[in-house]
């Protein structure tokens, strides 16, 4: 049985709406549906955990209701003109981290449902060349230049995801989650507002109201927004020169229930002596 719903795979739609739309329908003989986007990874960057990252990629290869997408920052991507220490926290070039990433999501590429840029791809944008979309045609992955509309359909529900790389410099609690609930004036109802960038993970309910179309009564629909964190180590980077607080590696998670509810998980890892 586990054999065959591996093999049932995922279908995805990009409808000409003028919008960054994507509709994915996930085989309703999945138990359930678990989302563990990728974000800020740095590979290339002196501190990236790459023992984290890998163990994570293998248990998004090996878990079959396990899927994700490039959320961007994937490789370090850094040059003489970048800010910060530029080049000298890189231990591969651009070429070769362009080269290792394919290399290494090529096992995950049926599990992505779209690529996203970062500010470290779009380091290579300024010289005319967007190297996110050229990786992305290289995964085989639909891709998208900032937002991604996209909606998971599955056991008659419709889950609504707005995904972006995410912006801006926030480095207090308060501030982190007002940028992340930055599209929320304009952008509603979504399920899953979903971004990173800041390194700092973040979990932070949000009570929603939409109409039911079919009776015109309202009902309420409580969506998550949240910030992933990254998979760069803190100590001996730019971020402890200037003295950004430290932060949790990794991904976030969560897992979509066929009653419309959405679960998610925090932990913190330590030894407790």
């Amino acid at each position: 049985m586990r054999q065959r719903r591996q093999r049932e795979r995922i279908t995805r739609e990009l409808p000409q709406t003028g919008y960054p739309q994507i509709v994915v329908t996930v085989p309703d003989s999945w138990e359930s549906v678990q989302l563990a986007p990728l974000y800020d990874v740095h590979i290339g960057h002196q501190e990236h955990d790459a023992d984290r990252f890998a163990r994570h990629l293998r248990w998004i290869r090996e878990t079959p209701n396990v899927l994700t997408w490039n959320g961007g920052d994937l490789i370090e991507n850094a040059s003489k003109l970048s800010v910060g220490a530029g080049v000298y926290e890189q231990t591969i070039t651009p070429h070769h981290q362009v080269v290792a990433s394919i290399l290494r999501l090529a096992n995950v590429a049926h599990k992505m449902l779209f690529a996203l840029p970062g500010n470290h791809e779009d380091r290579t944008d300024l010289m005319g060349f967007s190297l996110a979309s050229w990786m992305s045609v290289l995964l085989g992955v639909p891709y998208f230049p900032d937002y991604a509309f996209a909606t998971i359909k599955w056991r008659g529900n419709n889950f609504r995801v707005l995904a972006h790389h995410g912006t801006g410099a926030a480095q207090t609690p308060g501030a982190q989650r007002m940028a992340a609930r930055k599209d929320i004036a304009w952008a509603k109802p979504f399920d899953l507002y979903w971004t990173g960038h800041l390194h700092s993970p973040l979990v932070d309910p949000l009570y929603q109201t939409e109409v039911d179309q079919r009776t015109g009564h309202m009902v309420e629909r409580t969506g998550i927004v949240l910030i992933s964190p990254s998979y760069l180590k803190y100590f001996g980077t730019y971020a402890a020169k200037r003295r950004y607080p430290p932060s949790y590696r990794g991904l976030s998670s969560v897992v979509l229930r066929e009653d419309g509810r959405i679960d998610t998980q925090i932990h913190a890892n330590g030894r407790r002596l």
